[in-house]
This record gives C-alpha cells, sequence and structure tokens, in this order.
C-alpha cells in the first residue's frame, strides 16, 4: 500500500469536498477535485480560494500564502482523470449507500491499486460500502465537521475488510494537514458525535414542540450553560468533575438522571406538526430573522477563528 500521498483526488465538491480541497492545498499536496458539472466545480473553486483567503487573513496558513496554496489545485469533470494518479482519494459525494456504493465501484475499477479510497460519510458503515469491491482492505471512513477547514476533529473507522495499516497511514495523514484523528475501536451507525448531536438535537426539538421553551431560549440555555463549557470538557469528564470523581458522580446522581432519562422523548421520526412548530420556531428566532444564511456561516466561522487562537487542550 502506497505510504508516500503527495497527490489527493477530492470527489465530490460540496460543502465538505470544498473544506477538504482547502485544508490539502493549504498542507502543499496536489488535488484535483471532481464534480458533474462546470458550475460546481466552478463554485466550489470560489468558496476555496475563500476559504484559504480567511485561513490566511487569521494566521491559519503556514509558509504559504493563500495563491500559492490555491495553484495546488486542478479540476476535472472526469472520475477517471482525477483518481488515476492519485495516493489518496476522498468521496464526499451524497449520504445514501447506492450513491456512494456506485462511486466506490468506479474509483476501486479506476485507482491505481495502492490508492486509499476513503469515504466522509456523516453515518453510513463502510463495512457495507466496501462489501462488493475488489480490494475493500484500502476503504477507510474518515468523518470531519463542517466547517471542515476550521473544525479539527475528524472521525476515523475501518469496515469489516480494511486492514490496520489503511486506518493507520490515514490518522497520519489527518494529523499532517492539521486535523485531530479520532480512531473508533468498532464500526457504529453516526459514529461519535452524531450521535451525541442525534442525542442532544431530538431533546431540544421535544422541548420547542412540548411547549416548554422556544427554540430562541433552548439555543441560549445551550450556549450559556453547557456550551461554554464543551469546548474542552466532555459529558464524561464533566460528570466526573461535578461528582468531585466519576465513582461518586454514579452513587450521587444515578436516581436523579434515571428520573430525566424515564421522561425525556424516545421518537425517532418528527411528524408533520412537530416539524411545523420547529420550523416557525426556528424562523422566528432573532439572528435568523435578521440575517441572511450567508451572513450567519461568516458569524460562526469569524468565531470559530477566535477560538481556535485559544489553547483549549489540557491533555
Amino acid at each position: 500500500m502506497n505510504r508516500k500521498i503527495e497527490r489527493v483526488a477530492c470527489v465530490g465538491c460540496g460543502l465538505i469536498g470544498q473544506g477538504w480541497a482547502t485544508l490539502f492545498a493549504a498542507a502543499g499536496y496536489a488535488v484535483t477535485m471532481q464534480d458533474l458539472s462546470d458550475d460546481k466545480l466552478k463554485n466550489a473553486g470560489e468558496q476555496v480560494s475563500l476559504n484559504l483567503k480567511l485561513l490566511e487573513d487569521n494566521g491559519r496558513l503556514h509558509n504559504v500564502t493563500a495563491d500559492a496554496a490555491f495553484n495546488h489545485i486542478q479540476t476535472t469533470l472526469i472520475l477517471a482523470e482525477a483518481v488515476k494518479d492519485a495516493d489518496y482519494v476522498l468521496e464526499s459525494v451524497p449520504d445514501s449507500y447506492s450513491c456512494k456504493k456506485a462511486v466506490f465501484k468506479e474509483m476501486d475499477a479506476l485507482a491505481p491499486g495502492d490508492t486509499i479510497l476513503a469515504s466522509s460519510s456523516s453515518g453510513l458503515l463502510m463495512s457495507e460500502i466496501q462489501a462488493s469491491l475488489t480490494r475493500p482492505e484500502r476503504c477507510v471512513l474518515v468523518h470531519p465537521f463542517l466547517p471542515v477547514h476550521l473544525l479539527p476533529l475528524v472521525e476515523v473507522v475501518g469496515g469489516d475488510h480494511t486492514v490496520p495499516e489503511t486506518v493507520d497511514i490515514t490518522c497520519r495523514l489527518m494529523e499532517k494537514i492539521g486535523k485531530t484523528p479520532v480512531r473508533l475501536k468498532k464500526e457504529v451507525s453516526g459514529y461519535i458525535v452524531n450521535r451525541l448531536q442525534a442525542a442532544i438535537l431530538r431533546e431540544a426539538v421535544d422541548l420547542v414542540a412540548s411547549g416548554v421553551a422556544s427554540a430562541e431560549e433552548v439555543d441560549q440555555a445551550f450556549c450559556s450553560g453547557m456550551g461554554m463549557r464543551d469546548p474542552f470538557i466532555g459529558p464524561l469528564l464533566r460528570a466526573h468533575l461535578a461528582g468531585d470523581g466519576i465513582e461518586s458522580f454514579v452513587a450521587h446522581y444515578s436516581e436523579s438522571y434515571r428520573l430525566r432519562w424515564d421522561s425525556m422523548a424516545t421518537w425517532s421520526t418528527l411528524s408533520s406538526s412537530v416539524r411545523e412548530v420547529l420550523v416557525n420556531s426556528v424562523n422566528d428566532m432573532p439572528i435568523v430573522r435578521q440575517n441572511s444564511l450567508a451572513k450567519i456561516k461568516n458569524w460562526r466561522d469569524k468565531m470559530l477563528i477566535e477560538m481556535l487562537k485559544l489553547d483549549l487542550t489540557c491533555r
């Protein structure tokens, strides 16, 4: 398997693919972006340029300018052209098994035999994607978080047929482009963060739908409470600190948490009535009423840049 990675292909150039291209170009890799139309590639190139400029303006580019990094990128509409010389391929097409299986089957046939094929899926299992491929051992899931060029975390997990070397190489590559890889011990739908997000989102939606609070009030409660410590303290360390030790926490708070868990939502499908309440309440949030989606995203990115300037790691 190819251990020296110099050329990277980004297959699918939506928000995730754009983020990957930004990071690899910034790190000096030769990048080929591939998608299905000239308009998609044009839009992707423009956004990557803006991403690189944002990094440059905020001291996040090292030993390279935004223009020089952008020169590492080329584009193509042809999948074979994108992967033929690639050492590493990152697929970011729509998150469905039918779509990803079809793309991986093509890439498996077109890419060199030692090229690693990675998926940016946000919840699917690599064991399912790789099942019918001729070289399944080189396939791995690499799940980033939006915005990809700013948030450091990436979850990495192989499938039933993935060899450990593929995961090892991937984790080292992620570190080289500034990512913080977390290696899962086994597959699970949604991986780590999206399962946590799903649990929080369901309860947030239920609080709004049940009339406990508005979307604005739920978000305010989160941001002014647990959200303030979440950047540097996870839920399990929080429990350890709250109980003066995890053993004490388990002993003293088990009954309190049982009462909460017993009364929390367990539904798995949004009803039409819940959807209506949710949409209306979110659209009524002041930040949503008063600003465009693009302006809110720009504000979010600027806030993330400021957080990245802080050293929030004690480990």
